[in-house]
């Protein structure tokens, strides 16, 4: 049996883990979500028509691997008061750090991209 052990141990270590994309978006989006000042996600980050054709909604996150590093685009919304310096590197940290220790996956970059404003925060005072 311990030959039969140690046969597996070698298959396992010579194994791959592959990731669905979807999940490594889910990882990005909670992330982008834990910090203050982000309103929500922007789901407009392709074209509206590339959308409808496609029937896919991305939930403003686009994820593209070149080897076996990744590149990260959020597409966010922020509340007005929000400083967005801070919100752009506190977000592009929470990203690499989760996506990299989660799923031992090298994150290249990320991209923030504000795509508007909310000013809803204005009217709740």
């Amino acid at each position: 049996m311990a030959e039969i052990n140690n046969e597996m141990d070698e298959e396992r270590l010579a194994g791959k883990v592959m990731y669905n994309k979807d999940i490594i978006k889910s990882i990005i989006s909670l992330a982008t979500k834990e910090i203050n000042g982000v309103a929500s996600m922007n789901k407009t980050s392709q074209n509206c028509l590339v959308q409808l054709i496609k029937g896919k909604n991305d939930n403003g996150v686009k994820v593209s691997a070149n080897g076996d590093e990744v590149v990260i685009d959020v597409f966010i919304n922020i509340f007005s008061d929000a400083n967005v310096k801070e919100i752009a590197w506190r977000i592009q940290e929470n990203i690499r750090t989760s996506v990299q220790s989660m799923m031992n996956i090298k994150v290249k970059a990320v991209n923030i991209n504000i795509i508007d404003v909310d000013f809803s925060n204005l009217e709740r005072e």
